[in-house]
């Protein structure tokens, strides 16, 4: 994931988080039409904390304590995820995500639930031998996990965890047993127990705390639906700005599955990018947005900044059809279209009289009347 800045100020990213009024650098600043989500990567100092409060609606962060009173003095209604491991037991750092269980605790109490090869041996990712893995399809320990996070989170400012290891490819030096079978843990059935153990989580956040889950489940070219099911929002951490043909489809496709399973999805278009290619990712993220949790990250908008205020209001169609190969999505107060493919193709849009042909590459945002393009 990305460090994102808000749109048009310079922030240094150190310090500690402090209560101070807004800077002069920030008052004019307002949250845009888009639900922009950022996710920092070191604390922010207090005027950092001010300007992001302002912009984003979304803010992904490790566990810092202050992070929700500052984010909450300038926007009660900002949301803030905090970083999370579900999969795995390790020692917490500052900046990092925090395991839900200490695995100090957990090999003194429950042995059971830490996973070992075939030699006995307690199973690692690669590059993290102090590591531990826990058995995610032992529902004590989903259990648990859920009980920790809700004492630890709820009345603290946070909206819910971002699991940083929703990943749906399994990482080990060695593979686990399989507690169920008795034989190494093969990819097919970690990635059941994956979406068993995401929604059993899920459930016991919301019903106990009233928390939600968003998932880092990368990557989207490996897609278990009853994963992507399994979470108020997911993210595979990147976006639709530079791609086109299959590229572009294969993305889609991914969250397609996500809209059609009413879970809301978080887009990320990082590094500089052109006025085409803002308009492009922007309307690629409207196509499969919906009026939840979904949210857009984008690096620095800067003169493109009211690129992001363009408000279509909230779907009217539940997904998009296809004309022509062009992708086109009602909206309240607009439409939105996109063309991935790498041919010329006509659109008849509502709001216009004639056919707009679409360049290839090409996207368009109709809202309130006024059409933003991606082209002459």
């Amino acid at each position: 994931m990305i460090a994102l800045v808000p749109a048009g100020v310079a922030c240094s990213h150190g310090g500690a988080v402090t209560s101070a009024p807004a800077p002069s650098t920030c008052a004019d600043v307002k949250s845009p039409a888009t639900p922009l989500v950022i996710q920092l990567s070191e604390p922010p100092s207090s005027t950092d904390a001010e300007c992001v409060g302002k912009v984003y609606d979304n803010i992904v962060a490790p566990a810092w304590p202050d992070l929700p009173n500052e984010v909450h003095a300038v926007d009660p209604a900002d949301r803030l995820w905090q970083t999370r491991s579900l999969q795995y037991g390790f020692t917490p750092c500052a900046g990092c995500p925090r395991p839900g269980l200490d695995p100090v605790t957990v090999r003194r109490d429950h042995p059971d639930w830490i996973l070992k090869d075939a030699d006995g041996a307690d199973v690692h990712p690669p590059g993290h031998p102090d590591w531990i893995m826990y058995d995610i399809s032992n529902f004590d320990y989903l259990a648990a996990w859920a009980d920790a996070v809700v004492k630890q989170l709820v009345g603290s400012g946070w909206a819910g965890v971002f699991l940083v290891d929703a990943d749906n490819r399994p990482a080990w030096v060695r593979a686990p047993i399989d507690p169920a079978t008795n034989g190494e843990m093969t990819a097919s059935d970690h990635a059941s127990y994956l979406a068993a153990a995401m929604a059993e989580v899920r459930a016991g956040l919301k019903t106990q705390g009233n928390l939600s889950v968003v998932a880092d489940n990368v990557p989207s070219t490996i897609r278990y639906p009853d994963q992507i099911g399994s979470a108020d929002a997911v993210t595979e951490g990147r976006g639709f700005a530079r791609l086109t043909g299959p590229a572009w489809l294969s993305l889609y496709g991914y969250f397609e599955i996500a809209l059609d399973k009413r879970v809301s999805s978080w887009v990320w278009d990082s590094g500089s990018l052109d006025h085409a290619q803002r308009v492009f990712g922007l309307a690629s993220y409207l196509l499969i947005s919906d009026a939840l949790f979904s949210a857009y990250g984008v690096d620095h908008p800067g003169s493109d900044a009211r690129l992001y205020d363009l408000d279509p209001g909230v779907p009217s169609d539940p997904a998009p059809v296809v004309q022509n190969g062009v992708y086109v999505r009602t909206f309240e107060h607009g439409e939105v279209a996109v063309n991935p493919g790498a041919l010329p193709a006509d659109v008849q849009l509502a709001s216009q009289s004639q056919p707009i042909t679409m360049p290839p590459g090409g996207a368009l945002i109709e809202a309130n009347g006024k059409v933003t393009a991606s082209f002459p």
